[in-house]
């Protein structure tokens, strides 16, 4: 991990990334409980510390000495980034910083930041606004990142272009009306900076998912 100086050459302490976060947690105290918003910065060594892994289960092989049969498993690997912030680290930061603290509601990444120089490669998902702009501007997207009030709605919206534009576009009025009623409302409701919970659109299982039966 590099070793951030200043200009008497006295280290100052390690440097690696940091990200900037806000959403909202739950607090509880003997005479109230409810949301409050946050707004953090994490730093840490780097994006590897925030790697994961899953297995998954795709059959059998012949081991050569035994002749037993032995599961195989295929190996994933990726960024859970926003998983382990809000379950495993914002808990600690948060508590530290506000007593009356319970757990997260949500948390939405803002922008990721090398502060060793180093220009990371991030996947849309985590990129920021400003990135988000100038990917907007080169690939000609009928989208206005001006528009968005919540930078996840912006990232989604993106993939789902990218992905399917057809459907997009069919989407695209319904959620457009959907962003400026949000806007509204918090006009006519003297929110002001408040951020409202992200919308999750549900997918309707399928029989099989239903029924608790699912394929190796």
């Amino acid at each position: 991990m590099a070793k951030k100086e200043n200009t008497d050459g006295k280290n100052k302490g390690p440097v690696g990334i940091k990200i900037k976060v806000h959403g909202r947690y739950y607090y509880k105290t003997e005479t109230a409980k409810g949301t409050k918003p946050f707004s953090l910065v994490v730093r840490a060594a780097s994006l590897e510390m925030f790697r994961e892994t899953s297995q998954k289960y795709i059959g059998t092989e012949e081991d050569p000495k035994t002749k037993l049969q032995t599961p195989k498993f295929k190996i994933n690997s990726y960024l859970n980034i926003r998983g382990q912030l809000k379950k495993r680290l914002l808990p600690i930061l948060l508590s530290r910083q506000f007593p009356e603290f319970a757990r997260v509601r949500f948390v939405s990444i803002d922008e990721i930041i090398s502060e060793t120089g180093e220009k990371l490669n991030l996947p849309i998902n985590l990129r920021s606004k400003s990135q988000l702009a100038d990917l907007i501007r080169e690939e000609k997207m009928p989208i206005d990142p001006a528009e968005y009030l919540e930078i996840d709605d912006l990232r989604t919206d993106i993939l789902s272009f990218i992905q399917e534009p057809e459907t997009f576009m069919r989407q695209k009025p319904i959620k457009d009306r959907r962003r400026q009623e949000e806007r509204q409302f918090i006009e006519m409701n003297d929110l002001g900076d408040e951020t409202l919970p992200p919308v999750h659109d549900k997918k309707e299982k399928t029989a099989v998912e239903a029924s608790g039966v699912l394929d190796d």
